[in-house]
């Protein structure tokens, strides 16, 4: 399995799942970690890769919300976390804190709410599963901290469970990961957890409203 395996989505039963790299690297550690997840996840939820190539947003700037090209896209990006039931964020970590990339794709989608309120939140009571792939010692591990304070200030419901894989360049075979079984279990204990609070997101009568 080779990275960017991950067609722009997957239809299946149950609930719709958003993955997010928080990287634009063309070949990131974090996209191969979500491409392991989607073979386990699949035919359980519906799934959604936001690939960075399908991002293209400037760095956040209020004088830009003038910018109709901006906020166009701005506004599909919304769409798809709106129509999501839960999200998996896989990101690097960068000197300690999350990526520029990753932080100015959620500041645009949460600012949407403010100027067209209409649209409502595509983040309040969301599940998120925060995860990490690092080529370092910490495995990402100093960056969740900080992922659990931005996402949990937007409104998700950020779980107890963490994915972080440490000296990710040595667990990497060119087809997939060759984790110790003890990870094998970690990782299928958060995304049964993540798949569970989405599906009972999904059952509520908001979850049935995507803004168009």
């Amino acid at each position: 399995m080779s990275a960017r395996t991950f067609v722009h989505a997957h239809a299946g039963p149950g609930p719709r799942l958003l993955l997010v790299p928080g990287s634009p690297r063309r070949e990131s550690y974090n996209a191969r970690l979500l491409d392991d997840f989607s073979q386990r996840l699949a035919g359980r939820c519906q799934l959604d890769l936001l690939a960075p190539c399908q991002v293209d947003l400037p760095l956040f700037n209020q004088d830009l919300e003038a910018d109709a090209g901006t906020m166009d896209r701005v506004t599909a990006l919304h769409r798809r976390f709106s129509a999501s039931h839960g999200l998996i964020v896989a990101s690097p970590e960068y000197n300690g804190q999350l990526p520029p990339y990753l932080k100015n794709l959620i500041d645009w989608v949460s600012r949407l709410t403010y100027i067209a309120p209409a649209a409502g939140s595509a983040f309040v009571d969301r599940p998120v599963l925060l995860c990490s792939a690092s080529t370092g010692s910490s495995g990402g591990a100093l960056a969740i901290p900080h992922a659990r304070s931005l996402f949990g200030y937007i409104g998700c419901v950020v779980i107890g469970d963490t994915v972080c894989i440490a000296q990710a360049a040595g667990s990497w075979t060119g087809d997939g990961f060759a984790f110790p079984e003890h990870l094998h279990q970690q990782i299928d204990a958060a995304l049964e957890r993540v798949v569970r609070l989405a599906a009972d997101f999904a059952a509520l009568p908001v979850a049935c409203t995507v803004p168009g």
